[in-house]
């Protein structure tokens, strides 16, 4: 079995530890090429990790989630969308003007894209979409349940690139029921400068009806846009009073945000909601890649990968998980159905990871103490040391209790490694990865808390 030889002093920083590791992706470093994210360890290119399946672009793929500085709110579709309760300000009744600065993935969708509402059975007021034929909609009730929609002439699939952020205005004058669309090109602050969509178009007069609905932006219960969400305001008259501004470049700071405090004189409270199971919404403060349902990493069967009886090796994933754990789901596994192996996962559907390896008689486990929380950032660190012969999990900088490895047998196997789910399929993990690595040796609880430091 192939070593990597490593000499451990004093470590100057969790880079040089990371440098020394076969294996190493970092969603914010490693290029991608082919459908592949690089290997930056000493492994090389023949420890790639390929999205998903190998043969090309599907639904097993993790979304690379890209920052180049500005945060944003990332919609995937499903039940994710940010809310903001009902309130006095928000319950417009005259002329109405929306303003959003958004990305689409597909700017003529398979389904509507609503990006932002006040709208609920019954309680109907407006909303602002992009249909499939690539025309902005704009629908208002004036009883709450009677929609009235108008759509730009022009298809902004004529304009738009997929991907590609804009801002979008739209107006409504409730006396005449005429209706505008505009757009500008990317830009940090709202556009003085706009450019015509497509020409005024005449809807049906009256007053917006005044309803108890949430105000919704990216989407609605049970379904939201598929893109990055920049800003949304909303305005009591066109070119009046700011009742809603959610810049969600500022408001979001951290990755584990639940809520913000839009910035208008009503101060509402935006909550960002989450879907329960598959891909969620995430709070983007760094180069992230998102999991969901079946999504998974893939790297071929190599030796380095591969731990003889007589291997120490390391294993660690940065991660966060949000909502309730799949049950036993994989974050790092290369193991056959049974026989020699090692994986580390989640225990059940608790909070918790644990490491498990396996010479195909004798199976050991180690971790299951302290749990991470749900939504913040979790450095799982795994260590099979054989020259103590234990396995312990790292929780952050917190040590489980140690457990004996009894194995005698190699853990070597013909399987991939698989980050995200069992390397046999199923036993996903739903997560947003930032890192993952292993080398072929023990880490020390110094050059673990280097790389804890180095990833918060």
């Amino acid at each position: 079995m192939t070593s990597v030889p490593s000499t451990v002093g004093i470590v100057a920083s969790g880079e040089d530890v990371l440098n020394d590791a076969v294996f190493w992706v970092d969603a914010g470093r490693s290029s991608i090429s082919n459908g592949a994210l690089t290997n930056l360890g000493t492994g090389g290119s023949t420890l790639n990790a390929v999205f998903g399946n190998t043969t090309g672009v599907d639904s097993f793929d993790p979304a690379l989630l890209t920052h180049t500085g500005t945060n944003y709110l990332y919609l995937p579709g499903g039940s994710n969308w940010a809310t903001t309760p009902d309130a006095a300000a928000l319950d417009i009744t005259g002329d109405l003007e929306i303003v959003v600065r958004v990305a689409l993935s597909d700017y003529t969708p398979t389904a509507s894209q609503i990006l932002c509402s006040k709208r609920a059975s019954g309680q109907y007021s407006w909303q602002l979409f992009i249909n499939t034929s690539g025309t902005v909609g704009f629908t208002v009730t004036t009883d709450g349940s009677t929609q009235i929609t108008s759509s730009s002439s022009v298809p902004s699939a004529g304009t738009f690139v997929d991907g590609t952020t804009y801002w979008l205005k739209a107006t409504r004058t409730a006396a005449t029921g005429v209706c505008t669309w505009q757009y500008a090109a990317d830009q940090a602050t709202e556009p003085t400068s706009w450019t015509t969509l497509a020409a005024n178009v005449n809807g049906a007069s009256g007053n917006v009806f005044s309803g108890t609905a949430a105000l919704d932006v990216g989407g609605i219960t049970g379904g939201s846009m598929d893109g990055r969400f920049y800003r949304c305001i909303v305005r009591n008259g066109i070119g009046g009073t700011t009742v809603f501004d959610a810049d969600f470049t500022t408001g979001i700071t951290s990755g584990a945000q639940t809520t913000f405090t839009e910035s208008s004189a009503n101060a509402a409270t935006v909550t960002i909601n989450r879907a329960t199971s598959g891909r969620k919404s995430v709070a983007v403060t760094r180069p992230i890649l998102l999991f969901g349902t079946d999504d998974y990493l893939e790297v071929a069967d190599n030796e380095l990968l591969d731990f003889g009886a007589s291997d120490s090796f390391t294993a660690v994933a940065v991660v966060r998980q949000w909502a309730t754990p799949n049950s036993f789901g994989r974050v790092m596994s290369k193991a056959p159905t049974s026989g020699a192996q090692w994986q580390l996962l989640n225990n059940s559907t608790n909070a918790q990871r644990y490491l498990a390896i396996s010479d195909g008689t004798t199976t050991v486990n180690a971790g299951v103490g302290n749990p991470y929380t749900i939504g913040a950032l979790a450095i799982t660190s795994a260590v099979r040391s054989t020259a103590t012969a234990k396995i312990t999990l790292y929780n952050g900088n917190s040590a489980q209790a140690a457990v004996t490895d009894t194995t005698t047998g190699s853990l070597a196997n013909s399987n991939v490694l698989r980050i995200g789910q069992a390397s046999t399929g199923g036993a996903t993990s739903d997560m947003e990865l930032v890192a993952a690595a292993v080398w072929r040796r023990a880490l020390n609880a110094n050059e673990i808390a280097t790389i804890v430091n180095r990833y918060t």
